[in-house]
């Protein structure tokens, strides 16, 4: 089947975090064939080296509760790269509340120069600087700054993911079977914490005549159902910490499609500045999809 070749697989063990919350995976006018399947893996490289891809990643900044400094100055409390202003500012944590106050005049907050500003975490407020710009995220572990390069040599420099061929054989029917009461999954992360996700249930689905299942998260109705696996395959031609997939809502009957030609790296396998999500125990299959 088809998935990403190991020689992509570069650093640490996964995730994402935000980048599943991005449903760029849709499927293309509900078809699983060779020609939305290449429209798909185009979509895919640019999640990696497109503007604000994965590999523009720069940094990923731990907040604490107080005054952080920040820039490429070694006195701050978090270190930016070089081209970086030396003091470019200071966030301040008071509980949910996040107050950036800039150092420099090169600093503009949502493309306005503001001295003073309070962060948003789910309206993604944008702090820029030169070729830089961050913004915050949440997770278990806190509050953290993700920062961006829009001159990142990698992102440039990416030769592109490599795929095994589109293989029809890999597109299998499924039915999700729901919970009898509403149950959360609990997900390991690459940071050592472990993330809680609504289920969705079970997808079910037979490969070799054999039964298999999936169980997978439950983003809303306006995302698709998604799963994190791994297989015989991971650490060998696969990538270690599992691969993703995304998965249609099923119709009344449950019954929908899996396309494991649409399996797909986490961030993780690209940068090291994800918070990634690794496989759940049960979602370890013993077969091999490659």
């Amino acid at each position: 089947m088809n998935r990403l070749h190991s020689t992509t697989l570069i650093m640490c063990f996964f995730l994402a975090s935000s980048f599943l919350a991005t449903s760029v995976f849709a499927k293309s006018k509900n078809q699983y064939d060779i020609t939305n399947w290449s429209e798909w893996k185009q979509n895919y490289d640019q999640t990696i080296t497109g503007k604000s891809g994965w590999l523009s990643l720069a940094g990923l900044y731990w907040l604490t509760e107080g005054k952080n400094t920040l820039g490429s100055a070694k006195d701050n409390d978090h270190q930016f790269p070089a081209k970086s202003p030396a003091y470019l500012g200071t966030i301040e944590v008071i509980g949910d509340q996040l107050k950036f106050t800039s150092m420099t005049t090169e600093t503009q907050v949502n493309g306005k120069h503001i001295k003073t500003s309070l962060l948003s975490v789910s309206d993604k407020t944008f702090v820029t600087f030169a070729d830089f710009e961050f913004y915050l995220i949440k997770r278990e572990k806190g509050y953290a700054v993700r920062l961006i390069d829009h001159s990142s040599e990698k992102a440039a420099s990416f030769a592109g993911t490599r795929f095994v061929p589109f293989n029809q054989n890999w597109v299998i029917p499924a039915k999700l079977i729901p919970h009898a009461q509403p149950q959360t999954l609990k997900i390991p992360t690459v940071y050592g914490t472990i993330r809680e996700e609504n289920s969705a249930g079970w997808l079910e689905f037979n490969i070799d005549g054999k039964k298999q299942r999936l169980q997978a998260v439950d983003y809303g109705k306006n995302y698709p159902v998604y799963v994190m696996l791994s297989d015989l395959s991971s650490g060998h031609t696969t990538y270690g910490a599992g691969r993703y997939l995304e998965v249609e809502w099923p119709d009344k009957n449950g019954n929908t499609t899996i396309d494991f030609n649409r399996t797909y790296n986490p961030p993780c396998a690209f940068t090291s500045f994800a918070t990634c999500t690794l496989t759940p125990r049960q979602n370890r299959l013993k077969i091999s999809i490659d």
